[in-house]
């Protein structure tokens, strides 16, 4: 329901697209642009159609890339098999609506006040803020990396926002090897464990044996996802964060702002990704399996045949026996070469795509040298970098502070992370993080709860239409249908009511005529009588 929102958008703007240049084709409709006319040669700078196709466009955009606050089938999308989520989370439906302004970004470049360009920049903003603290305060591992996926698309969309086609083109590049290696490396530990993907209830998987290239494949996501520097997913952040800053307050309003909206995300991004890591690859080795362990004989001669025993537990900190009715032990499941090789290839991936920001430095990279190539080329006046000039980081250029300062950030987010979760922990609980959220109140619960966005779509929209359609459905019984009935009712009623009157014998029908002849004499006679 909520892409059909998104879907209602996007058909609204091709076809005013088509209404105006006359042809949906991307090379007719931006060589009108170029030239700023409409298919009827009017000028578009002054037409409304100049703003209102980028802002239907853009609707369609948030659907497919989960925006807020069109973003709430994404998390949920994580439910399906780990494969799946990890192909629809980092390289295919939800980049659509990135890929779609970055496609058309002339159309957007088209209007004067930069309207649709400013909605997506605060709008990627909020949902990159939204999801963050989101994230921070689950427990599921897989939904986690959810919400990151929501919250990156926030980066994404942000930096078309403040239009920096390549930054937003090459973190969508460099998102899509280290969130498919994130979400592949938890479903390795949700095939391991029987299903388990709390954090509470897993820590140490790094000194189990089997475990290494799970734990260090987790590692090298956790460091691109967190902004680690020299990491793919630091050089594609800090283009996006160093663009917020540049571009003048002028074109987009409140462009500083959003900079240090994506600055705190990022802080947000790098503790709850740790806190991950920590929690569940460091520490003491503990587990706990998930509900889909049943035990019995079989599958303990298959741990025994592949030598998966675990091991390195103290005998208080072993799984409840008893599971499912059957007492005896747990043994994990250690993922084989064939996963294994899937989440090396993904981690060597996730390494080497950092390289595609030093190839053609000139058009900054080698994804910058295919925005160039492509339509998203054709910049407004003080767009892409060449806005530069006009912003500040603190008074120094954003594209050389921000090398340092989201670094800075991203370390003090991994520091408060090893601080509450991995310092001095003796045991799977983090006491420091337990007292930490007694000490904040309600707001980790709200968090963990998704600040009841969910259920405010329920109160709002779902309810008061789930009402609207039983009225609906009773005026269509009752009306609709009442009156159809009615009329197939009626000859059955009027046969029903005129058959006692068929006897069949002829004396009472000589007597039903002699009866009848009689009324219409008497009313001739009271006719005359009254004349």
């Amino acid at each position: 329901i909520v892409n059909r929102i998104g879907d209602l958008g996007l058909a609204l703007g091709l076809f005013l697209t088509f209404v105006t240049f006359g042809s949906v084709q991307y090379d007719e409709v931006f060589a009108l642009v170029e030239r700023g006319v409409a298919a009827d040669g009017s000028a578009l700078a002054t037409a409304w159609q100049a703003w209102a196709i980028p802002c239907l466009l853009m609707v369609g955009a948030f659907g497919k890339s989960a925006q807020f606050p069109l973003y709430v089938w994404l998390p949920d999308a994580m439910e399906g098999p780990t494969p799946v989520s990890a192909l629809i989370h980092a390289a295919t439906m939800v980049t659509a609506g990135v890929f779609l302004v970055a496609r058309t970004m002339p159309l957007f470049l088209a209007d004067p006040g930069h309207l649709a360009l400013t909605i997506v920049a605060w709008t990627g903003a909020v949902t990159a803020l939204l999801a963050a603290t989101i994230g921070m305060a689950q427990f599921d591992i897989k939904r986690i990396m959810a919400y990151s996926t929501v919250s990156q698309l926030g980066y994404m969309f942000a930096g078309l926002g403040v239009m920096t086609t390549t930054g937003a083109a090459f973190h969508v590049f460099t998102h899509a090897f280290f969130k498919a290696l994130l979400f592949l490396s938890c479903g390795a530990v949700m095939h391991g464990f029987a299903g388990q993907l709390d954090l509470r209830r897993l820590s140490g998987l790094w000194k189990m044996p089997g475990w290494t290239v799970v734990s260090v494949g987790m590692l090298v996501g956790c460091l691109n996802l967190a902004g680690f520097p020299f990491t793919a997913g630091y050089f594609s952040k800090d283009m996006i964060l160093a663009q917020a800053f540049s571009t003048p307050g002028e074109v987009i309003r409140g462009s500083q702002w959003i900079g240090w909206v994506l600055l705190l995300t990022a802080g947000l991004t790098a503790y709850y990704t740790f806190r991950v890591f920590f929690r569940v690859f460091m520490g003491p080795a503990h587990y706990e399996p998930g509900d889909e362990h049943h035990g019995g004989e079989e599958e303990d001669a298959h741990h025994r045949e592949h030598g998966e025993h675990g091991g390195g537990r103290a005998p208080q900190e072993k799984a409840a026996e008893g599971h499912h009715g059957h007492a005896h032990e747990f043994h994990p499941h250690a993922p084989g070469w064939a996963i294994n090789f899937v989440l090396a290839a993904l981690a060597l991936g996730s390494v080497l795509a950092a390289g595609a920001y030093f190839v053609n430095p000139t058009h900054h990279g080698w994804v910058g040298g295919l925005v160039h190539h492509s339509s998203a080329a054709l910049e407004a006046p003080g767009s892409g970098h060449g806005g530069g000039a006009h912003g500040s980081f603190l008074g120094m250029d954003p594209h050389r502070a921000m090398y340092f300062v989201s670094a800075f950030v991203g370390f003090v987010g991994i520091a408060i992370a090893w601080w509450l979760h991995l310092a001095g922990r003796t045991q799977a609980a983090t006491a420091r993080a337990d007292r930490l959220l007694a000490f904040m109140g309600p707001l980790p619960r709200w968090a963990q709860n998704k600040w009841f966005v969910d259920e405010f779509y329920d109160l709002l929209l779902r309810k008061p239409l789930l009402l609207l359609a039983h009225v609906f459905h009773m005026l269509d019984k009752l009306l609709v249908d009442g009156l159809v009935n009615t009329v197939g009712q009626t000859p059955g009623f009027v046969a029903r009511s005129i058959r006692p009157s068929q006897s069949g014998l002829l004396h009472g029908y000589a007597t039903a005529m002699v009866g009848g002849l009689a009324v219409v004499l008497l009313l001739v006679l009271i006719v005359m009588g009254v004349n």
